[in-house]
């Protein structure tokens, strides 16, 4: 559970990201760092609500980027009241029986485009980053990982076939890594966030960096 907790305080920073570029505000300085803090916080206090009525977490709801990028609305006022009726369907069934009443294309052709604006709002995000060797190579390893995990589902179901008769810590330790390893945010996002702590930041204005400029600084005249 605790790397489902950490996945999810990934996913927050990610998604307010996201939420703020659509919005049109800061995506770096002081404010955004706040913004960014008080999401987390927000965050784990929801998921140690859900843990005290033994539920798992809270996530992030991703596709508000999509709907504030469809809307152009962007207000927390519309964002609470989305809140209240939220929990005022929760409570009255009969109210949720007509958004149940929706037939279900309708419901995946939404879905389809809000997971799509997601997906753009995320290749937006990485835009604002200045890509060096070390930015690469941390993407590149992440998605490699993670899309690598999705088209093989079981790459690592027999990881720890081998071990024999283990006593209950280190099975539920097997099975903890096996569940991280065979899921695809998971262990992508985990992989990132390590590579990030581990390799060295590359020092600008390099000679390397000035042997490899961008092609369209070389076409422009001196």
């Amino acid at each position: 559970m605790l790397a489902v907790y950490i996945s999810l305080a990934m996913e927050t920073i990610g998604d307010i990201t996201a939420s703020a570029e659509v919005s049109r505000v800061a995506v770096q300085g002081p404010e955004f760092e706040t913004r960014i803090q008080g999401g987390i916080l927000a965050d784990g206090l929801g998921g140690f609500l859900s843990a005290l009525f033994t539920v798992t977490p809270l996530s992030t709801f991703a596709q508000n980027n999509g709907v504030i990028a469809i809307t152009r609305c962007a207000n927390r006022g519309a964002g609470r009241w989305c809140c209240f009726f939220l929990v005022l369907f929760g409570v009255l069934g009969k109210i949720s029986g007509v958004f149940l009443s929706i037939p279900n294309p309708v419901l995946g052709g939404v879905t389809t485009f809000l997971f799509a604006s997601v997906a753009v709002s995320g290749a937006r995000v990485l835009s604002y980053i200045k890509f060096t060797r070390r930015e690469r190579f941390i993407l590149a390893a992440a998605l490699s990982f993670g899309f690598g995990n999705l088209l093989v589902p079981t790459i690592f179901t027999h990881l720890f076939d081998r071990v024999k008769d283990p006593n209950k810590g280190l099975e539920g330790l097997i099975t903890s890594i096996t569940i991280i390893l065979s899921t695809p945010f998971l262990s992508s996002g985990l992989l990132a966030v390590v590579l990030n702590m581990i390799l060295p930041i590359d020092m600008p204005n390099t000679k390397q960096e000035e042997d490899f400029r961008d092609p369209e600084d070389l076409s422009k005249p001196e």
